[in-house]
């Protein structure tokens, strides 16, 4: 069974890479597919926010009691779907320009807060959740 670590950051690439792929259809100018790559980007950060923000956080909040981690992953997140709600609109104005830049903006906070969740938030959760893993990650897939 993987660590909370590796699951998650599993799933930071695979997010990381889909971000990559709609990026280059949208600076393509090819909007039909970048519609559906972000729409599939946004997907998987949306799936992958709810399992954090619906069972990792609050499970590791029990736990631990307040973390401060929690709190500042919980305000990158809103942060980042500020960001997604206006990539998506500027991919319904076939808005490469737009899309560059904030996408450029949404790669680095995404980059920072993934770094800060692999090295503090998720070593921490498989500190203190190691006994509930299993039931844990059962949760968080079906999130």
């Amino acid at each position: 069974m993987p660590t909370i670590a590796d699951f998650m950051s599993t799933d930071h690439h695979a997010c990381d890479d889909a971000f990559a792929i709609a990026e280059k259809a949208a600076l393509d100018n090819n909007w039909d597919k970048a519609k559906a790559l972000f729409n599939n980007f946004r997907s998987g950060m949306n799936r992958h926010f709810r399992m954090e923000e619906s069972e990792l956080f609050p499970t590791l909040l029990a736990a631990h009691g307040p973390a401060g981690p929690v709190q500042m992953m919980l305000m990158e997140h809103e942060q980042m779907k500020t960001l997604l709600e206006q990539m998506s609109d500027v991919v319904t104005r076939h808005d490469a320009s737009g899309y560059g830049g904030l996408s450029e903006t949404l790669l680095i906070v995404m980059q920072q807060h993934n770094l800060k969740e692999e090295q503090i938030l998720y070593p921490m959760a498989d500190h203190y959740l190691a006994n509930q893993r299993d039931t844990l990650f059962g949760r968080m897939q079906t999130a």
